[in-house]
């Protein structure tokens, strides 16, 4: 039985590997209310233009020739590279190839002239994309590799990972599943290795296309079912919908009727869902196909009406004569030979005014079983005739296509290599001819300057020689520097070390707790503090102090000795509830202001921290908690409560008010958070900030899971997020489960 002519079986790179991401968009829209800068405008609307080009072709482009014309204006030429590159890939989605081909080449002129290799990468992977959709499989392979050696000099892992799939993709059009599966298992190796969830899904759809079509549908589906967790988790309705389609073809072809049903019509959810009336029609008829392979007439017959109505509406004209076909044999299966013939008619129309073949051999061939039933055996014996001559006249054209292609391609071939070599054999005879003329005059030339050349030679090598010691002194003199300043701090750390409480001190009066510890320097401007009162009262404090690395470090070792003392002093009265977490900072405030000297006159040092310290009562199950600047959270089935801090920093302030003290029940399970702003402060692969709000969105989701556990998913969160991006800033992170 026929296929629908327009559905394509091995899902489109492209349209996967860049699908749409709404939130990204959101993103980049609040960030652009923000910006106050030109150029930082320009690079934030482009990619606004890239996120929507997908979901948004017309205002995709509609941004980038803005962005191109801005740039023209400011002369910001990476703008003017990145617009043409974003204009390529609009005329690429539109199907205008060379138009696609002409911007990234000329982006390609002005990315070279600045040397942004990141750029160049880009322009080069996308011509290799537009010269593989036209096959020339040579041109795309040069331009993908180019694009695979500037990725890897340059660190981009994600770009060295799209590479590989697009190589894959080229040995996959030409059969070659040994190297395509190398290509895509080596790309999906990177992409696990940097968290990347998008192009982990499309390697996933990758490996699945080439065991497809490598008959290994295990495999495929296999591959499939891990996208589908994926897309998923993610949300990306327009990726279900091509991997359960994927899936649904997948089960035909190993005969699983029921379940390949079951994959459509997951598909068709999600088509519904996007209001995409071309998936929605093509679904409907392989289930109406389904359902007629499976005797189920009543069902096929739906399915084909509502196919063959988006067709219509789509203006799918020959998929449109297609499904009346389908129509018409449904009715010839229940004897409606004048309801089929009438159907076959308007097929007939419509493939003879779009002067469709394959249409029409299936219009004739089912006319044929028509008038079968319509007892007019001369017309049906006429029809199956005709059906089978277009068939075997379709075979034959299509063969002398192939051959004729075959020729013209081997004239061409064997016309160009006669010319390269009659050209060669002329410009060897002019330049012959030439090279002996000048030869002469050079050999003259050439004996004056080298006599001249030795002589200077001689003079600079002596001054290099001098220049060259001398630089070596002096680096020699730098390296001893660094190694010397590198080893200090190094000690440094050593002793700030010793200060933060010792692992087997926090695990005896902590037992379910955990710190994550991320310095961003060698040593770290975030600390923290653990006392042990008695045997039911524990002090704990997590401190931010300002700046890091070195700076940092000096006040962390400042406020750990202050906070050493100040708790000893008092020690008594702790013990009595005379002495709060809020005389505690009121007092090192003090000691702070005393220590650094600070009086506040202008232009003085404003150096200090901001904190959250608590006292933990264990026999009470009460909790007393005072902050500088840093809250503290309690999370209890799922449910986060925030302790908000005193708008004050540990140490001098402009309007300085007293800290004060929060106090609260703990139910056992419980768990309780102190942190740095590292956490939430830490820039993404979009330039955004983690926030708040999504650190604790975080903890709610994780905070019944194993302590360890939850440091891991901490951890392996600020790595995914972070990407390629440096560390901005200390990070610490104290949680401990009452």
């Amino acid at each position: 039985m026929k296929r629908i002519s327009l559905f394509v079986s091995v899902l489109s790179a492209c349209t996967l590997l860049y699908a749409q991401n709404y939130n990204k968009a959101d993103s980049l829209r609040s960030l652009l209310a923000r910006e106050k800068t030109d150029t930082g405008r320009i690079v934030l609307t482009y990619r606004l233009a890239y996120e929507l080009q997908y979901s948004d072709p017309e205002k995709s482009e509609s941004l980038a020739r803005q962005t191109l014309e801005e740039s023209r204006t400011l002369k910001f030429d990476k703008g003017i590279a990145n617009s043409m590159i974003q204009l390529g890939n609009i005329e690429q989605i539109k199907g205008n190839n060379d138009k696609s081909e002409e911007y990234n080449l000329a982006a390609v002129k002005i990315l070279e002239e600045e040397g942004i290799r990141e750029g160049l990468a880009v322009c080069y992977n996308n011509l290799g994309i537009l010269a593989h959709n036209r096959s020339d499989y040579s041109l795309a392979r040069d331009y993908y590799n180019k694009a695979l050696e500037i990725n890897r000099q340059t660190g981009r892992k994600s770009g060295e990972a799209t590479s590989l799939f697009c190589i894959g993709g080229l040995y996959e059009n030409q059969a070659k599943f040994d190297s395509a599966l190398h290509y895509y298992l080596n790309a999906q190796e990177i992409s696990e290795s940097i968290f990347d969830q998008k192009l982990i899904a499309y390697g996933k759809i990758s490996l699945a296309n080439v065991y497809f079509r490598m008959e290994n549908y295990p495999l495929s589906m296999k591959y499939n079912e891990e996208a589908v967790n994926i897309y998923q988790k993610s949300g990306n309705s327009y990726g279900l919908l091509k991997a359960y389609s994927s899936l649904g073809q997948t089960a035909e072809m190993t005969d699983s009727l029921p379940l390949a049903i079951w994959f459509y019509r997951k598909a068709m959810a999600y088509a519904d869902l996007l209001e995409s009336p071309g998936d929605q029609a093509t679904i409907s008829f392989f289930l109406g196909q389904l359902y007629e392979n499976a005797g189920k007439s009543d069902s096929a017959k739906i399915n084909y009406t509502r196919a063959c109505e988006l067709y219509r509406l789509t203006d799918s004209r020959e998929n449109v004569a297609l499904t009346l076909v389908a129509l018409a044999r449904m009715a010839n299966y229940e004897y409606d030979f004048t309801g089929a013939k009438k159907m076959l008619d308007e097929a007939f129309e419509i493939a003879d005014e779009l002067n469709s073949a394959k249409a029409a051999v299936e219009i004739f061939r089912e006319m044929s079983m028509t008038y079968s039933g319509l007892k007019d055996f001369r017309k049906a014996f006429r029809y199956l005739n005709k059906s089978s001559q277009l068939k075997d006249s379709l075979m034959t054209v299509e063969k002398q296509r192939q051959i004729l292609e075959l020729q013209t391609q081997y004239e061409t071939d064997k016309k160009e290599k006669e010319n390269v070599i009659l050209r060669k054999d002329r410009e060897l005879l002019q330049n012959t001819r030439n090279s002996l003329i000048i030869g002469a005059l050079l050999l003259i030339i050439i004996i004056l300057v080298v006599f001249r050349s030795l002589t200077i030679k001689k003079r600079d090598n002596r001054i290099l020689k001098e220049q060259k010691d001398e630089i070596n002194r002096q680096k020699e003199i730098v390296e001893s520097q660094k190694t010397s300043i590198t080893d200090s701090i190094r000690y440094a750390r050593r002793i700030q070390s010793a200060m933060l409480p010792p692992d087997d001190a926090v695990s005896q009066y902590l037992p379910e707790s955990f710190i994550l510890y991320l310095p961003r320097d060698i040593v770290s401007g975030d600390f923290y503090w653990l006392r042990k009162m008695d045997d039911n009262k524990v002090i704990i404090c997590v401190a931010d102090c300002t700046g890091h690395g070195v700076p940092g470090a000096f006040m962390s070792m400042l406020g750990m000795s202050l906070l050493n003392d100040i708790i000893s002093v008092n020690h008594t009265l702790i013990k009595q509830n005379a002495f709060n977490p809020s005389d505690i900072l009121n007092e090192l405030r003090e000691r702070i202001k005393s220590s650094l000297r600070q009086t506040g006159r202008e232009g003085e040092a404003r150096d200090g921290m901001d904190l959250s310290l608590c006292i933990i009562d264990i026999s009470e199950k009460e909790l007393v908690y005072a902050g500088a600047n840093n809250p503290l959270y309690l999370v209890n089935k799922g449910n986060l409560t925030e302790f908000r801090a005193t708008r004050n920093p540990v140490g001098i302030y402009l309007n300085e008010v007293s800290f004060t003290d929060h106090r609260t029940e703990i139910l056992p399970g419980t768990m309780i958070y102190m942190f740095s702003d590292g956490f939430s402060d830490q820039l993404g692969k979009d330039g955004s900030k983690f926030l708040s709000k999504n650190f604790k969105k975080l903890l709610s989701e994780i905070s019944n899971a194993p302590v360890q556990e939850i440091k891991e998913i901490l951890y392996h969160k600020h790595l995914a997020w972070r990407g390629e991006e440096e560390q901005v800033d200390d990070i610490l992170v104290v949680g401990y489960r009452i």
